[in-house]
C-alpha cells in the first residue's frame, strides 16, 4: 500500500458512533449515548471521513433533509493535522454532496470567518445554558402526555413550523429516546400547541427540540422534562433572539456555558423563532 494515502469516504453507522460521537465528546460538546441512530437514519450517506493509510484524521456531516435544506455538522480535524488543507478537502466533498440546497450549521464562534470565505451568512448566536435540580423535583400538566406512535404523525407535521425541511426519519428515532422522554402539549381535541425531547448525554440530559406556541406552554413542557433529572445537570440550547427562551433560563438560573453561530448559505428559513425555545442539536439543526 502506499504511504499517506488519503481518501474521504462515507462512514458507515458504527463508525459515526466510534469517530464523530466519541471525537465529539472529547471536544467537550456533549453528544447524546444514543444519537446516533436517529442522525443515521436521516441520511445514512451524509456522514464522511477523511482517512491517511486506513487511519482516521477527520470527519464530518452534510445531512440532507429534502430538495431543499441540509445541515453541516460533526467538523473535526484531528490536532497534529490541521492546518494542513484536509479540513477544506472533506469540506469540499460535503458542498458537492449537499448541492445547491440552502445548508445550515452551528458554527463555533472562532471558525465563522472560514464558513463565510465558502459562502455561509451569520442568522443568529445560539447559546447553551446549564442548570441542575438541587432538591427532587416533580411537575405535572393535564395537557403534557407522552409522545406515542399515534400521534406521531400530527407531531412531525408541527415539527416542520419550526424546522425548515420534514425529518420524518429522524424523529421516527428521536422520539422515542432510549434514555429519556418526549412529551408534547395537547389539550383534548385540539392541536398540538408544543413538544419537547430530553435525552440522556455522556454528561447530564440535553433538552431539544423546545417548540411551544407561547411561553407559558414551553414553561410547562420545560418542567416536566426536567423533572427527573434527578440531581444531574440539564442543557438548553436557545436561539439568542428570542427574548423569552432568554427569561426562561435566567428564571431558573441556568447559566451560559457555550456558544454557536448559526448560518445559511441561502438565507434562514422564514421560522418564528419565539416559539423555538430549545435548539434540536448543533449537530443537525
Amino acid at each position: 500500500m502506499a504511504k499517506n494515502k488519503f481518501i474521504i469516504r462515507n462512514m458507515t453507522e458504527q463508525e459515526v458512533n466510534n469517530i464523530a460521537v466519541q471525537w465529539a465528546k472529547e471536544q467537550g460538546w456533549n453528544p447524546g449515548l444514543h444519537d446516533v441512530e436517529s442522525f443515521y437514519a436521516q441520511d445514512p450517506q451524509g456522514f464522511f471521513v477523511a482517512t491517511i493509510d486506513d487511519k482516521p484524521i477527520g470527519c464530518a456531516s452534510a445531512v440532507i433533509y429534502d430538495n431543499d435544506f441540509a445541515f453541516f455538522g460533526f467538523y473535526m480535524v484531528a490536532p497534529k493535522f490541521r492546518g494542513q488543507g484536509y479540513g477544506f478537502e472533506i469540506t469540499k466533498k460535503r458542498l458537492a454532496y449537499a448541492g445547491d440546497r440552502n445548508l445550515g450549521l452551528d458554527g463555533v464562534v472562532n471558525m465563522c470567518d472560514k464558513y463565510e470565505n465558502i459562502g455561509f451568512i451569520k442568522a443568529h448566536l445560539n447559546v447553551r445554558y446549564e442548570g441542575v435540580l438541587d432538591k427532587p423535583y416533580i411537575h405535572t400538566n393535564k395537557h403534557i402526555h407522552h409522545v406515542s406512535n399515534a400521534i406521531f404523525h400530527d407531531i412531525a407535521l408541527y415539527d416542520q413550523k419550526y424546522f425548515p425541511a420534514p425529518r420524518d426519519m429522524f424523529l421516527q428515532h428521536w422520539l422515542f429516546p432510549k434514555e429519556g422522554k418526549a412529551l408534547v402539549y395537547q389539550k383534548a381535541n385540539q392541536d398540538i400547541q408544543g413538544y419537547g425531547v430530553i435525552r440522556k448525554c455522556f454528561k447530564g440530559y440535553k433538552i431539544g427540540p423546545l417548540f411551544a406556541e407561547n411561553h407559558e406552554i414551553a414553561e410547562e413542557l420545560f418542567l416536566q422534562l426536567i423533572s427527573e433529572t434527578h440531581g444531574e445537570p440539564f442543557y438548553l440550547d436557545i436561539p439568542e433572539p428570542n427574548k423569552y427562551a432568554r427569561a426562561l433560563v435566567d428564571k431558573y438560573h441556568m447559566k451560559s456555558c457555550f456558544e454557536t453561530i448559526r448560518m445559511y448559505t441561502k438565507g434562514a428559513p422564514k421560522i418564528n423563532l419565539n416559539n423555538v425555545f430549545g435548539i434540536t442539536t448543533f449537530e443537525l439543526g
